[in-house]
C-alpha cells in the first residue's frame, strides 16, 4: 500500500468560485481553521468516529485518517466554533451545529451550545457493522445544537431555539449501500444533508464541513443556494469533492435561468 499524501500546512485550495471553497487539507490545522470565514452560517460535519472496526469484509475503501480513536474530535470542532473566550470568530452566535456520530451530551461543553436535540438517521438498511455482534446498525446519532458564545447566554437559557422548520426527530433516508457507495465508505445522502442545511439557514448563508468527505453536504449547500466551505484530508476525496461541487454548481444555475 502507497503512503498517503499529506496536505501542505494551511492547506491547497482545489477549487474556488464565488460561491464555494474546497481545501484539501487537515481540519485540525490551524492555519486551515483560520482561512474560514469568521460568523458562518452553519457547521455541518461528520468526523471520523474513533470507532475503527474489521468487518471480515473485503472492502475497496482504505482506513479513513482519524478514525482509530487518536483525535479528539470534539476538541477539534471547538476550535471551528471559535475558541472559548472569542465572540466573533467562528461560527456566528446563536446559529445552528449538526455533528453526526455524537449526542449532545458529548458536544455541550467544548461546542458551547445553548439548546440542542438528538436526531437519529434511519438508513433504513442494515449495515455491516461488526460481523461478531447479532445486531447490524441502520441508524446514527446526529446532534442539533445552537451555538451560545457567552456562558452568561447559555446559564440565562439562551439558544433555546428551533431549527427553523420544525421537524421530527427521525430523520429516514437510504444510505448508499454496497454496490452503490463508491464515493466513500460513510458517504452521506444528499437528500438527508439538504433537510439539515435547510432548516437551519436561508440562502446566501455560508455551510462549513470540515471534513467533507464524499462532498455531500458541500452539494446539497449548492443545490438550496447557500455557500459552501469544505476540507478533507484526503486528496481523492477532496478532487472528487471539487468535481462535485462544479457539478452542483452547473445545476443551481441551469435552475436559475428556467
Amino acid at each position: 500500500m502507497s503512503t498517503p499524501e499529506v496536505p501542505p500546512v494551511g492547506g491547497e485550495v482545489l477549487y474556488e468560485s464565488s460561491t464555494s471553497r474546497v481545501v484539501w487539507g487537515d481540519c485540525r490545522d490551524t492555519e486551515v481553521i483560520r482561512s474560514v470565514p469568521d460568523r458562518y452560517g452553519l457547521l455541518c460535519v461528520d468526523p471520523p468516529y474513533g470507532v475503527a472496526y474489521d468487518s471480515g469484509r473485503s472492502t475497496t475503501f482504505t482506513e479513513i485518517e482519524g478514525d482509530d480513536g487518536s483525535v479528539d474530535w470534539a476538541s477539534v470542532l471547538a476550535e471551528w466554533v471559535g475558541p472559548d473566550g472569542t465572540q466573533s470568530r467562528g461560527l456566528a452566535d446563536a446559529r445552528h451545529v449538526y455533528v453526526f456520530g455524537y449526542r449532545p451530551d458529548e458536544l455541550q461543553g467544548p461546542l458551547r451550545l445553548g439548546g440542542s436535540a438528538e436526531l437519529i438517521w434511519d438508513k433504513q438498511k442494515t449495515g455491516m457493522g461488526n460481523l461478531v455482534h447479532p445486531w447490524g446498525p441502520a441508524h446514527e446519532p446526529i446532534t442539533f445544537g445552537v451555538h451560545v458564545k457567552r456562558p452568561s447566554d447559555r446559564a440565562k437559557g439562551g439558544g433555546r431555539l428551533s431549527a427553523r422548520l420544525r421537524r421530527g426527530s427521525v430523520l429516514s433516508y437510504p444510505r448508499p449501500n454496497g454496490g452503490s457507495a463508491v464515493r466513500h465508505p460513510n458517504e452521506k445522502p444528499v437528500p438527508l444533508m439538504a433537510e439539515l442545511i435547510e432548516s437551519s439557514t436561508v440562502r446566501g448563508d455560508l455551510v462549513v464541513d470540515p471534513c467533507a468527505g464524499s462532498g455531500s453536504t458541500l452539494v446539497a449547500a449548492v443545490l438550496l443556494g447557500r455557500r459552501a466551505w469544505g476540507v478533507e484530508i484526503d486528496r481523492a476525496n477532496a478532487v472528487q469533492t471539487a468535481e462535485r461541487v462544479q457539478a452542483a454548481e452547473a445545476v443551481a444555475a441551469s435552475q436559475m435561468t428556467c
